[in-house]
């Protein structure tokens, strides 16, 4: 099988108590039912001390789970933040996502891709980094072929296309607004075409753009009305966006001195919409939903960047530490939750704000440089 990764995937490893955060605190854990029969026949043996806790700490009804403590920590999180299951039984005994997180995977019968999801620190310290443009890999191995059907054709479209946008974006001769503009364009190009079965895909010229007759600022504020009526994962989350939106025109007369002082820095932004393009394009296989792909793209580098104008409007300053910080809380509050990404792509196609005239505008309100 055919397997694609960023360059740095094989180098990540889990900082565990290093992390500022923990994936093991405020979120639900489910258990793989081969993991979770073994800790069960293990939780029956009373001459096994650490079975009392298997058995004690651990849902086995339905959907097996860990039974979260009152102030929502795995209860095997120990208080060194290290985790006692792997101390106690080894790595190798570890439940599927614990082993797996925060890696993620796609399947197209024997070709597999693969990669890091940014809810995890260290995975945003690895993506943001580099300023040299974001690469992948591809090589060969044994796995067995996946079964489910696709579209072949489609596919093989949908990574060319993929691959004109990799190179759009990454072409630093132009200005990162006019990128992301032409992103869109080619976006819309491509889904008018898959609409109407003209495949192969043809790449016109992408044009110029000036402005459209849509306020950034009115746009800005419904955008963040929005997110804050998603379910929280971070119960501070929503008050943030609130403050951001209740200071975005101040926030924007400062945007070019923050998009100055990050000058030496735009190929974060660059390479987080590459990000989501790798993670997230190739699912039109299954739906043919291009457009709100491409539109979710531009939405998430647009408020990361608000975030981080926010963070240097407070401080004067903004680190590369801030924004794997604002990174990772983004792609917490919308990539984890099924629900609130689900409902993210679904209002790409119905909010005003998320048209595509809007978005340009957006983008030039935000990223535009003299």
């Amino acid at each position: 099988m055919k397997h694609t990764t960023p360059f740095f995937y094989s180098s990540f490893a889990c900082t565990a108590s290093n992390c500022s955060d923990s994936c093991c605190i405020g979120w639900e854990i489910d258990i793989d039912q081969k993991t979770a029969s073994y800790y069960h026949t293990l939780s029956q043996k009373e001459d096994f001390p650490f079975g009392k806790r298997l058995k004690e700490e651990i849902s086995y009804e339905d959907i097996p789970h860990f039974i979260l403590t009152p102030n929502e920590r795995c209860p095997f999180l120990n208080h060194q933040n290290l985790c006692d299951i792997y101390i106690h039984l080894g790595e190798e005994h570890l439940c599927e996502i614990c082993t797996q997180h925060p890696r993620f995977h796609e399947w197209f019968g024997n070709y597999k891709e693969s990669g890091l999801g940014l809810c995890c620190e260290e995975a945003a310290r690895f993506l943001l980094s580099s300023p040299e443009p974001l690469t992948f890999r591809t090589t060969v191995i044994e796995e067995e072929e996946d079964k489910t059907p696709f579209d072949k054709v489609l596919l093989d479209q949908l990574l060319c296309l993929r691959k004109e946008m990799f190179t759009l974006l990454q072409d630093r001769t132009k200005t990162f607004s006019s990128r992301l503009s032409s992103l869109l364009f080619l976006a819309e190009q491509a889904q008018q075409q898959l609409d109407h079965g003209d495949l192969p895909f043809s790449f016109a010229q992408t044009p110029s753009f000036s402005t459209f007759d849509t306020n950034p600022v009115e746009n800005l504020d419904l955008l963040l009305s929005f997110l804050q009526t998603l379910e929280p994962i971070d119960l501070g989350w929503p008050d943030r966006l609130s403050c951001i939106q209740k200071e975005l025109p101040a926030l924007l007369s400062n945007r070019e001195q923050f998009l100055s002082a990050l000058h030496e820095r735009m190929y974060e932004y660059e390479h987080l919409c590459v990000y989501f393009l790798y993670r997230y394009l190739l699912k039109a296989t299954w739906d043919e939903d291009i457009l709100s792909r491409v539109k979710f793209a531009v939405f998430s580098v647009s408020i990361i960047f608000l975030l981080g104008l926010y963070d240097f409007s407070k401080n004067g300053q903004y680190s590369l530490l801030d924004q794997i910080q604002n990174t990772k809380a983004y792609s917490k509050e919308i990539e984890y939750c099924d629900e609130n990404l689900e409902s993210v792509l679904e209002q790409s196609w119905n909010l005003p704000a998320f048209s595509t005239a809007s978005l340009m505008d957006l983008i030039f309100a935000l990223f535009k440089t003299k």
